[in-house]
């Protein structure tokens, strides 16, 4: 890109000739696009406008271009290197998502190159109006697509980036908890020259680890006693906070999001805070309550903030930060914080840590021991009748079909299935999708009657625990199933998402109950021989040739002999696929 392409708007036209111009540079022409886009002679700035023409030219899909193309190549890999991110280029990326309706595989990517540009110092009136309108367009779409939630949340802090110098902007601080407007009115009351700097700075980290520049500049806000109080007082407003329930998935948690990343940030920055300003004891109880659970779920409440205060706690490393971490040591039940504690304060304190996490693992096992032979309190009807009460509207309205306690949603290609299983009054919720396409008559794998299908038949199965048999419980599963587990079955129709979630295990809904009552059965193995075979059955032989070869590598390092077999079928099946036309 040219020089002055901070001021000058791109365009497809000038893309094109500038990526022409690079493939003509090395030998290759027009005729190498986009395959020789990845040619390590291209210098970072012919790569970026690469990717921005591939941006431009994306579909307005979730799956994005075919997997393992060479379009699908360049946007998932062309970000992660280091590009030269200006204004231009960052106001056409977003140009481009919102062209297709902020799809994630290329939001994503546009919004951490216009964070690099703005790393940089752009500041300029364009990008600000194409963040607006990605930001509010973002928000419209609301958090139930993949990736929306993150999306918007970066979206809104380099927003808040634009506010000039002297303004207080606590557009970070979100509704929805206790904490929120107590933290606001500290703000406001706090002299502007303290609290603008640190609030900003706080709202900055996000998701992310202590950068050194992150570092530095709370350091520097820190130099005013406004700010350093500001901080102080934060920390014990979130201290005392009463829990909610989050209205997305039912979660109890201590604060909502984003409101959870800016107080982790305050715990983090205590550091640098006095034991007068930020007593160890305070540290302490953030420790004990975000590190808390309530059954019958076992997430923690505010997980990222107990480890920060941690974190804090150790910096310090003072006698009465020590002393604190000691305490926790004895009192928390959290493995992983006992280990990390431990790690903290040495061999003796490791040696604690150890005696004390074989004392937490005996005991948790003798709940599972009492759980898994409950008296009977509630009779096979009775849980039949309130599934009945509660779940077969929604699910018919859904697209199911009843058979017992299994429900069928046939998509023609695929086949939802819903099980609902119990012991005494706790439920269990199965879910997932089976592909006749991966079940040929004649195949490696059994044929099911997708009219007869049951849970233990499919190919993806969820399967979510510790529901119970009574009204609140099954109104939130109500609910769950419409804005979580519909939508999950129906993100299950496109292959880059089954590469996530075959590969990686992403995508699957987020626990209502905690990550111990929610787990994800991979099925078929291997998962590459799956994606081939899908790709063959989406008459994309390419895709499918490539993710044969990939089976082909990982089953020779698995020494597996039914994924040779169902290799060696697969591959018989691809050599009979007609050439696509030229």
């Amino acid at each position: 890109m040219p020089s002055d392409a901070a001021s000058t708007p791109l365009t497809r036209e000038s893309l094109t000739r500038e990526v022409a111009h690079a493939l003509d540079g090395i030998g290759v022409g027009w005729a190498g696009w986009p395959a020789e886009a990845r040619n390590t002679q291209l210098t970072p700035r012919h790569r970026l406008a690469a990717l921005l023409l591939v941006m431009d030219q994306s579909p307005a899909l979730v799956n994005g271009w075919p997997y393992g193309g060479d379009e699908d190549a360049i946007v998932r890999t062309f970000p992660r290197k280091k590009l030269p991110w200006d204004e231009a280029s960052a106001v056409f990326a977003l140009e481009a998502a919102l062209a297709i309706d902020c799809m994630n595989y290329v939001c994503g990517p546009a919004l951490r190159g216009a964070q690099v540009a703005m790393d940089a110092g752009a500041r300029g009136p364009a990008l600000f109006d194409v963040l607006t309108r990605c930001a509010a367009h973002l928000t419209a779409l609301g958090p139930y697509r993949w990736g929306v939630d993150a999306d918007r949340r970066l979206a809104e802090r380099l927003l808040a980036a634009f506010m000039p110098p002297g303004l207080l902007d606590l557009s970070a601080v979100h509704d929805g908890d206790g904490w929120a407007e107590a933290a606001r009115e500290t703000a406001r009351a706090t002299p502007l020259d303290a609290a603008e700097a640190i609030v900003r700075t706080l709202a900055d980290l996000g998701h992310k680890s202590l950068s050194q520049t992150w570092q530095k500049r709370v350091q520097a806000a820190l130099v005013l006693d406004g700010a350093r109080e500001l901080v102080a007082t934060w920390l014990r407003i979130a201290a005392e906070v009463e829990e909610v329930t989050d209205p997305l998935d039912g979660q109890v948690r201590l604060f909502v999001a984003p409101n959870d990343d800016v107080v982790r940030a305050a715990a983090l920055t205590a550091r640098w805070l006095t034991e007068e300003e930020v007593p160890a004891a305070l540290l302490g109880v953030l420790v004990r309550r975000g590190a808390a659970t309530r059954p019958p779920g076992t997430e923690s409440l505010a997980l990222r903030v107990a480890s920060a205060s941690i974190d804090s706690l150790v910096a310090r490393g003072g006698d009465a930060d020590r002393a604190e971490l000691g305490r926790l040591l004895e009192d928390l039940t959290r493995r992983d914080l006992v280990k990390k504690i431990g790690a903290a304060l040495g061999a003796e304190g490791a040696a604690v840590a150890r005696d004390r996490d074989a004392l937490i693992a005996k005991e948790k096992a003798r709940v599972v021991r009492a759980k898994s032979d409950p008296v009977p309190r509630l009779l096979r009807a009775d849980v039949d009748r309130e599934l009945r009460e509660h779940l077969d509207e929604t699910l018919r309205g859904l697209g199911f079909r009843k058979d017992g306690r299994t429900w069928r949603r046939d998509r023609g290609d695929r086949v939802d299935v819903v099980n609902f299983g119990s012991s005494g009054p706790w439920i269990a919720v199965r879910y997932g999708v089976y592909w006749p396409a991966l079940h040929p008559e004649g195949g490696p794998r059994h044929v099911y009657d997708t009219a007869r299908l049951t849970a233990h038949d499919l190919d993806v199965l969820v399967v979510e625990q510790s529901w119970e048999a009574e009204e609140d419980d099954l109104v939130e599963l109500a609910v769950r199933m419409r804005r979580m587990i519909s939508p999950f079955l129906d993100a299950c129709g496109s292959r880059r998402f089954l590469v996530g979630l075959w590969t990686a295990g992403t995508g699957i809904p987020l626990s209502a109950r905690g990550s111990g009552d929610l787990f994800l059965n991979r099925k078929p193995f291997p998962h590459e021989v799956a994606l081939g075979a899908l790709a063959l059955a989406d008459d994309d032989p390419a895709a499918a040739r490539w993710w044969f070869a990939e089976a082909a590598r990982s089953i020779g390092e698995r020494s597996s002999r039914v994924g040779v077999e169902e290799l060696a079928y697969w591959n018989a099946r691809l050599q009979e696929h007609p050439l696509p036309p030229a």
